[in-house]
């Protein structure tokens, strides 16, 4: 990757950079003070590697708007996880009003999960200035990209966007060896892309600008795990948003362990949407329905049964175990032979068993023929080629539009030695209340809003556990959104659900009324 360790701090930017070089590689000095770590590089200094102006999004069809331009920016920073922690870089894609110089314009930082995941997907599936299409028809033989379409004029009306690769993802680079330890907790890792977001917004003469961090999936949790690392820059106050898509904050009491009896009745609403999707439930099925009386029963007769156990009553599991095959398509002879349960992955293979299909996991519209030795577990998952779609479509974009130096180079998705540490003791009493540093940011923050948005068939990360995740919160209602999206993980590969969320988010921009 020789071509990118060249600065191309040319520019608008480049001389702003300049200068935050020098005081960034000191903080990194003092923070890796001490012996040289076992793999442990300097990363190149931050640096711009393309920037651009271009159109900003247009309107619906009529609209006579201006729309005016964007200043598009890639380039990367140097970060650190934390004291003592060997220097990385961090890699950032930015979107500014190039017509429209506010120092309080709204910013949006957005990155994917994994971890090591870059922000490819947001970026071109949701909310970059051009984004690719997937087809609409899961059983479609070719599921390749559908072309290139706008992004949201609303959303580029209100703020600017900044996409956030991670260390060790897109351009950007990390320590490896053992140096690698500290970027491998949700701590550091949300210390790194801290000192990102605290570094742009400096740059760029951004540091009153009210602040919104959106994160995917894993990038739930270190969004949360961010509010504190942001509080240490002096920045907590500026965050007027926290938007979490496919939310993992719940996971250690929603995650699908066997006697973890919460699970079931947690996803109970998601196995629903998809066997009515799939025509399991006879006719008329309606998945909006379908899932509210599912939650329902949840709450009041199955959860009870389920802890109940043993000492339910024969008559009432046989009535019960009729209840959930008609809820669920899976049939009643099932659930009383297996304690009135079905795990989520069971579940993707049971359901269309007479048909010889397995589900999605991450989007369980898609299908996929189950072998024949296959009979608890189908790896992979048929959905997989949304994910390919919009990570081919970041590269191509870096190269034709941005015209990035090294832009093969660019990492969609990075694998990293050694296991992630998410904060807490390993031991049987150890927990993780990622909502809990919600709960306490937003008690001294009162600009702090909180949106969450589902996919009803993604398995992974479910609605019942947004539901239930609110349901167990003190956060005010008035200070949260809780939405649902046809889709599964990535909703926003539905056409529909992607220009809903869309408005959803610039609704939920609009209705901010702190200054």
């Amino acid at each position: 990757m020789t071509a990118l360790t060249k600065p191309l701090l040319s520019g608008r930017t480049g001389d702003r950079i300049r200068g935050l070089a020098a005081s960034a590689a000191l903080a990194l000095l003092a923070a890796s003070a001490g012996p040289a770590q076992a793999g442990a590089h300097t990363p190149p200094a931050a640096q711009v590697l393309a920037e651009r102006d271009m159109q900003a999004p247009a309107g619906r069809s009529g609209e006579k708007r201006d729309k005016g331009r964007l200043h598009a920016e890639l380039g990367t920073f140097e970060v650190s996880a934390g004291e003592g922690a060997a220097p990385a870089s961090a890699g950032y894609l930015s979107y500014a009003r190039a017509d429209e110089a506010s120092a309080k314009r709204p910013v949006i930082f957005a990155f994917n999960g994994g971890p090591g995941a870059s922000a490819s997907f947001l970026h071109m599936g949701l909310l970059g200035p051009r984004l690719a299409r997937v087809p609409q028809d899961p059983t479609a033989a070719d599921q390749t990209s559908r072309g290139i379409v706008a992004g949201s004029a609303a959303l580029y009306d209100l703020a600017d966007v900044v996409f956030i690769d991670p260390p060790g993802t897109g351009f950007s680079q990390r320590p490896e060896g053992e140096a690698a330890a500290p970027y491998n907790t949700v701590a550091g890792d949300a210390a790194a892309v801290a000192d990102l977001v605290a570094q742009w917004l400096e740059a760029h003469h951004r540091t009153d600008a009210p602040i919104y961090i959106l994160g995917e999936s894993y990038g739930t949790i270190r969004a949360v795990a961010m509010l504190d690392a942001l509080a240490e820059r002096g920045l907590d106050k500026q965050v007027h948003g926290v938007v979490l898509l496919g939310q993992a904050l719940n996971m250690i009491e929603t995650s699908q362990r066997p006697d973890n009896v919460v699970t079931y009745a947690v996803s109970l609403p998601t196995l629903s949407a998809i066997a009515c999707y799939h025509g399991m439930l006879g006719q008329g099925c309606n998945a909006e329905a379908i899932t509210a009386e599912a939650a329902q029963f949840a709450r009041s007769e199955y959860l009870p049964a389920l802890y109940r156990g043993r000492d339910l009553p024969e008559a009432e599991r046989e009535r019960l175990a009729a209840r959930l095959e008609a809820l669920t398509g899976i049939p009643a002879s099932f659930y009383r032979a297996h304690d009135l349960r079905i795990s989520k992955e069971r579940f993707r293979v049971e359901l269309l068993r007479g048909k010889g299909l397995v589900t999605g996991r991450y989007d369980a519209r898609y299908t996929a023929p189950r072998p024949d030795e296959v009979t608890v577990m189908m790896p992979g998952d048929p959905s997989s080629p949304i994910s390919t779609i919009f990570g081919k479509a970041m590269s191509d974009y870096l190269a034709s539009d941005l015209q990035a130096p090294g832009a093969a180079d660019y990492k969609v998705l990075a694998r990293f030695e050694g296991g992630w540490t998410y904060g807490s003791a390993d031991s049987p009493f150890a927990d993780w209340p990622f909502m809990a540093d919600v709960e306490r940011h937003a008690a001294d923050n009162a600009c702090l809003r909180l949106f969450v948005g589902t996919g009803i068939y993604d398995t992974t990360t479910t609605i019942g556990a947004a539901d239930y995740l609110f349901a167990q919160s003190s956060l005010p209602r008035e200070r949260y959104v809780n939405a649902r999206y046809v889709g599964g993980h990535v909703f926003y590969s539905d056409d529909g659900s992607r220009a809903r969320f869309q408005s959803d988010l610039a609704a939920f921009l609009k209705a901010d009324t702190c200054p």
